[in-house]
């Protein structure tokens, strides 16, 4: 969990950023990441599947060459010399947004199932390791998260990428455990500017559970010393996607939340949610 990483006050450890050679990185999609690893003080490691057909029959994202490159002239080597081109293309954008904000950027290059290689990246090395992902996949985006979550379980978190339209910094927090709420209030005040307030938005999908949720988030919030707003989001009596339109209201530059409850119900909210707010969202375990 994110509380680990908080509470042993850890100044190290290793966002593994997962790229796919064939998508465009502007400098806001990157942003995320690289201010995340810049808060706990630690290092961006990329890494590239250079093939994996299995992972991909069981929907997750590998690298996908196009069909473009199939046909080129030269067959293997257009194909393999594309792939290295767009490779470094995509470690060059993380290079210089690394450099930005001073953080150290290493690139790594796996073959096989994806999510096996990540899963070994994050168990050989710690003491804690958050799992981005530049993009989501346009196919198949319903089960990558899961796959992950069950899969990885040297991973603290997991962060989706998105390009901020936010130019302030807001961190939202979506509560829907009050038990998770103080690890990820201390998550919050490292990745917020400082005296920036925080903004809890209750997830709940009734009027009683929201009642509850609100009631003891305030009185732990009383103890913080973090500036803290609740907003008035409502029950979002069991509809799917309710709080996504709320949420990009506000237009926060990070938001801070759990997969699988009342707001991010799946991998297609998730994927939705992310686009509709503009927001890099870090899920929690």
């Amino acid at each position: 969990m994110i509380a680990h990483v908080a509470e042993a006050s850890e100044l190290s450890g290793r966002v593994v950023l997962w790229l796919d050679p064939e998508a465009n990185y502007p400098a806001s999609r990157l942003e995320a990441p690289v201010r995340l690893a810049a808060a706990y003080g630690a290092e961006i490691e990329t890494v590239v599947v250079s093939d994996g057909s299995a992972g991909e029959a069981e929907g997750v994202p590998v690298r996908m060459v196009g069909q473009a490159a199939r046909v080129e002239k030269g067959g293997f080597v257009e194909h393999e010399r594309r792939f290295e081109l767009l490779m470094t293309r995509c470690r060059r954008a993380v290079d210089d947004v690394g450099a930005a904000h001073g953080v150290r950027v290493r690139h790594t290059l796996a073959s096989g199932d994806a999510v096996d290689r990540i899963s070994e990246m994050c168990d050989e090395r710690g003491p804690w390791n958050i799992v981005a992902l530049a993009r989501m996949p346009a196919a198949r985006s319903d089960s990558v998260i899961g796959t992950l979550l069950a899969n990885v379980s040297g991973a603290t978190g997991f962060l989706l990428c998105g390009e901020q339209r936010s130019t302030q910094s807001r961190v939202v927090v979506i509560v829907e455990d009050v038990e998770r709420l103080p690890s990820m209030l201390r998550a919050a005040e490292r990745l917020s500017a400082p005296r920036a307030p925080v903004h809890i938005v209750i997830g709940a999908d009734t009027a009683h559970d929201y009642a509850e949720i609100e009631g003891q988030s305030r009185l732990l919030a009383s103890e913080s010393s973090l500036p803290l707003i609740f907003e008035e989001a409502g029950p979002t009596f069991g509809v799917p996607g309710a709080l996504t339109e709320f949420i990009a209201r506000l237009k926060p530059s990070l938001t801070i939340a759990v997969f699988g409850g009342s707001a991010l119900a799946d991998g297609r909210e998730l994927a939705r949610a992310s686009v509709v707010a503009r927001t890099p969202i870090l899920l929690v375990r």
